[in-house]
């Protein structure tokens, strides 16, 4: 028997929330619906997996809200609107709409109209307006480098539309780090996600957390993906470090579109960066080949000159003491 739209986008919409959600109860803290399900329509995990997948066959917001108020009879607009909101974040890890008390509501998608992948459309089709021209993505530049020798701090999210922000006055920037949701929607034929946009971001992991690289630098490694992202409880995903290596070609900034102008912002931000005055970070920091050969060249000879300067006096001072003893 061939297969109902229903049961195509059930793989994608367990995949999608087994890889986020973990823990239902953790969601749940998160998104504030614990408090006796006053925000919310529904009060199952059960109820909100039926609801996940009606979202997932792309139906209009008006039919999702209309199965919602049959659902649940007597239900408010803000419930109803919660309740959408929460299963689109579920689905799509994509932070949609505003929930009460939520920590760090700086970024949100809004979706009252249309289908659901109508709206993740609308807001990745965004243009390139940066120029990169002159923007180059070497081999050098990956999370290790922007964090010890860009001072760029490296964190988190779950939200797939905060990936490669700069936030903190510049000082941190943030990774989407759930690697199995991203080849889950790149595998299906059902993923609302715009096309290619999986894909890509998943190649921004390889460029920044090229494989080889990660390996000789395990200990900084294990060290950042023991945190979890404030105020999720979800652990980072293990396989961020095996999303390979991108080639030459590959990290042409030209082959990049969705993120494009984040890695511009990113990849200024690091050049213009100056590490402390830190021997440790000046010997890293190998951003301009000549400079720095020219620097540690001049502090060598600095330091051999200074030490024969010593030596020489110190034989000078025997020599004469010597002498005068003599």
């Amino acid at each position: 028997m061939p297969p109902t739209k229903s049961t195509q986008t059930d793989d994608l919409h367990v995949s999608a929330v087994a890889v986020q959600s973990p823990d239902y109860s953790d969601v749940c803290q998160w998104t504030q619906i614990v408090d006796h399900g006053q925000w919310v329509a529904f009060k199952t995990p059960a109820d909100v997996h039926q609801l996940v997948l009606q979202l997932a066959e792309n139906k209009d917001y008006r039919d999702i809200s209309l199965y919602v108020r049959q659902r649940i009879p007597g239900v408010t607009d803000e419930q109803c609107e919660a309740s959408i909101n929460l299963a689109a974040r579920l689905l799509l890890m994509l932070r949609f709409g505003v929930v009460k008390f939520e920590p760090l509501p700086r970024r949100y998608l809004v979706w009252n109209e249309g289908t659901l992948k109508d709206a993740v459309d609308r807001h990745f089709s965004r243009r390139c307006v940066l120029s990169c021209d002159r923007v180059k993505l070497p081999k050098a530049f990956n999370a290790w480098s922007i964090e010890t020798i860009g001072g760029i701090q490296i964190g988190f999210t779950d939200n797939l539309a905060d990936h490669l922000l700069l936030v903190e006055d510049d000082t941190r920037v943030l990774i989407f780090h759930h690697v199995s949701f991203l080849e889950c929607h790149r595998m299906s034929r059902n993923s609302l996600l715009p096309p290619e946009l999986a894909k890509e971001t998943l190649d921004t992991l390889a460029l920044l957390f090229p494989i080889a690289k990660m390996r000789a630098e395990s200990s900084w490694f294990r060290r950042k993906t023991s945190l979890k992202p404030a105020p999720s409880t979800i652990p980072i995903d293990e396989r961020l470090v095996l999303c390979g290596s991108l080639q030459t070609e590959e990290r042409q900034i030209e082959r990049f579109y969705y993120w494009r102008d984040r890695l511009v912002i990113v990849k200024q931000a690091y050049d213009e960066a100056n590490p402390t005055l830190s021997p440790l970070r000046w010997w890293r920091d190998r951003r301009n080949g000549p400079q720095w050969c020219t620097f540690w060249v001049a502090t060598l000879v600095l330091l051999i000159t200074t030490v024969l300067g010593v030596v020489q006096c110190v034989l000078t001072g025997i020599q004469t003491f010597r002498n005068n003893d003599g």
